[in-house]
């Protein structure tokens, strides 16, 4: 088993750059700056999704 040695100070540094980030992110949520992402986005990513992997599907059994 090997030993693993996590260095605090890197975690220190990691924590508070998402602490810093968070931060961030909130005063802008709070100032009205960040808006939330249509459904339709979402779903125009999926169909792609799917017709990607439709297509994907295609091709193999083309090469069969």
């Amino acid at each position: 088993m090997k030993n693993k040695v996590i260095q605090l100070s890197e975690v220190k540094k990691e924590n508070a750059a998402t602490e810093q980030f968070l931060n961030l992110l909130d005063a802008d949520i709070k100032a009205g700056n960040v808006k939330k992402i249509p459904d339709s986005v979402f779903d125009r990513i999926a169909a792609i999704k799917h017709k990607a992997l439709v297509a994907r599907q295609n091709n193999e059994l083309i090469e069969m």
